[in-house]
């Protein structure tokens, strides 16, 4: 809500004092028409295309991942219509106050300040309002700008959706909700009452200065404001100092269920407030890792291990690990992986009873028609179990053949579309739908839980995807700490995160009968962000 607001106070006096250039002075005409090409050229620029370009522009200055940018990023993104709004309301005032207040002894910025702005608060009242209310609702810019101690409340929805918790999104949602409300009707009594005042004042005179007491009282007024939002952004930036720049600022794609793990294995070995915890989905790290490099805010990376590999290749982010890890596979030097997801067939065994469904051996059945509104896959867009999917397809039947099958699958899924891995698992298990493709050690756990769930190891293979431990080098600026948790993580919380995703990765590990992989099978080619993008760029193409 502070962002709203000083987005609200910044944003209102940059579009007033431009729209006063252009319809209430003398400057030049040229600079009046760039001022007006700038309104117009922000108004069509996407919010996600205005993020990126901050992203870019500001990576590795003072002013990434601060409150800073995310205002000055808002007030830009939301500029035209407040400009064009002030602009309307000074072109339809007397163009003559300019010209009397002068023979009366007054310069043209005290006119504007005793004469043009009374008559134009219920408009600044309305620009205030528009930048207030699309500054709580935004996320398309915030997203790629926010980092881990600047998260907004849509940012922190976005989040929770890729969790796909929904109770806590709805609480969020009504909370901007119920604000937005309060505050829209707030601005529009205080416009209506100014109008009514207006009303008043122009049936008793004419025209009239405001007193200079007044107007004293005013600037004191504005002084203390300005000196209170400039106090606010300076702590908002972090600029004071303070013990959370010391915190080791960690970045995950995991699943909720591994993060926790994650967090009460550091908090149990002393290191609990030291830490930042924050997770995004697998594209918008991989983007940020790719975008950023080594000027990314965080100090430690949980991520898929194909966009580790592929973010070192390119921009060298990463520190040589300099603790032993007695991995079963060798490990590149800078990551170790801890996670290792395999995906598989799940079932609801009393939705597919109930809706008489026939029992899919192969990814390739889920194409079946049968299934159409009784099945939930995830989006290889947002979320990298859907590779696991798409991998398994392509190795069996080619690029060709996997296109047609993937138009059904999601031709069958509909809405239950989902950006998490778990995703359809939590739907599977609410009885939404009977039966979809996601994580097997989640399903597995499910059944021995006793609920109705089962899983089936896909006839085209169960394909694995891992995610690892990285440090971030950052030169003289890189933190030992970081070192410290990232061994804490891979040697204290590997026991925890073997629990839910039972597949071995280091030495001496065993798992269970039931969570050994029925086909497991591995892709041919290397995994690297530019196959996921040849696949993403396949699931598009299936998508109607």
């Amino acid at each position: 809500m502070l962002v709203a607001i000083i987005t609200a106070i910044i944003g209102t006096v940059v579009a007033y004092g431009s729209a006063l250039l252009t319809a209430r002075s003398t400057v030049n005409q040229k600079l009046k028409n760039i001022i007006d090409g700038v309104a117009l050229v922000t108004n069509t620029i996407p919010g996600m295309v205005l993020g990126l370009a901050f992203l870019f522009v500001f990576t590795g200055t003072s002013l990434q991942n601060t409150f800073i940018i995310i205002i000055a990023c808002n007030i830009i993104h939301f500029y035209s219509t407040p400009y064009l709004m002030m602009k309307n309301s000074l072109s339809k005032m007397n163009a003559s106050w300019e010209t009397t207040a002068m023979l009366m002894g007054d310069n043209w910025v005290k006119t504007i300040v005793r004469v043009v702005t009374p008559n134009a608060i219920s408009s600044l009242l309305g620009v205030f309002s528009y930048y207030f209310i699309n500054a709580m609702v935004t996320i398309s810019a915030v997203i790629f700008i926010a980092g881990a101690r600047t998260m907004v409340i849509t940012t922190k929805i976005k989040e929770l959706q890729y969790f796909n918790k929904f109770n806590e999104i709805f609480v969020l949602s009504l909370l901007i909700l119920v604000t937005n409300v309060v505050a829209q009707v707030l601005f529009s009594k205080l416009a209506q009452r100014s109008e009514n005042k207006d009303k008043k004042v122009k049936k008793e005179r004419s025209f009239k200065m405001i007193k200079g007491k007044r107007f004293k009282k005013a600037t004191a007024m504005v002084l203390a404001l300005t000196l209170m939002v400039g106090a606010s952004v300076f702590s908002l930036t972090g600029c004071g100092g303070g013990s959370s720049d010391e915190q080791v600022v960690i970045y995950a794609n995991s699943d909720d269920e591994a993060v926790e793990v994650m967090k009460n294995t550091l908090d149990e070995n002393g290191y609990e407030g030291q830490y930042i915890f924050q997770t995004f989905g697998t594209s918008e790290l991989g983007g940020k890792m790719l975008a950023e490099g080594s000027d990314i805010e965080a100090d430690m990376i949980v991520m898929s291990t194909f966009y580790v590999e592929s973010a070192q290749e390119e921009n060298q982010m990463f520190r040589d690990i300099t603790f032993d890890a007695a991995t079963l596979e060798e490990h590149d030097s800078y990551c170790v992986p801890v996670i290792c997801n395999a995906g598989s067939i799940i079932v609801n065994t009393e939705e597919m009873k109930a809706n008489n469904l026939p029992t899919p051996k192969s990814i390739k059945d889920l194409a079946d028609p049968v299934y159409k509104g009784h099945l939930s896959v995830t989006d290889i867009q947002s979320s990298s179990t859907a590779w696991l999917l798409v991998q398994a397809l392509i190795s069996e039947y080619g690029e060709e053949e996997t296109k047609t099958i993937l138009t059904g699958i999601y031709d069958n899924a509909g809405d239950h579309l989902e950006d998490s891995g778990s995703g359809p698992l939590k739907k599977i298990r609410a009885g939404e739908v009977a039966l979809g493709f996601g994580l097997r050690a989640q399903a597995v756990a499910d059944k021995k839980e006793g609920l109705p769930i089962d899983y089936i190891d896909p006839t085209e293979g169960n394909f694995t995807l891992t995610e690892s431990v990285a440090v971030t080098d950052k030169g003289d600026s890189s933190k030992d700490l970081a070192m410290e948790m990232a061994q804490c993580i891979v040697e204290k919380a590997r026991p925890g995160l073997l629990d839910i995703y039972p597949v071995a990765l280091f030495e001496g590990e065993t798992v269970d009968k039931e969570n050994q992989l029925g086909n497991a099978k591995t892709f041919k080619e290397k995994l690297t962000v530019d196959l996921l993008e040849q696949h993403q760029a396949i699931s598009e193409s299936a998508k109607k």
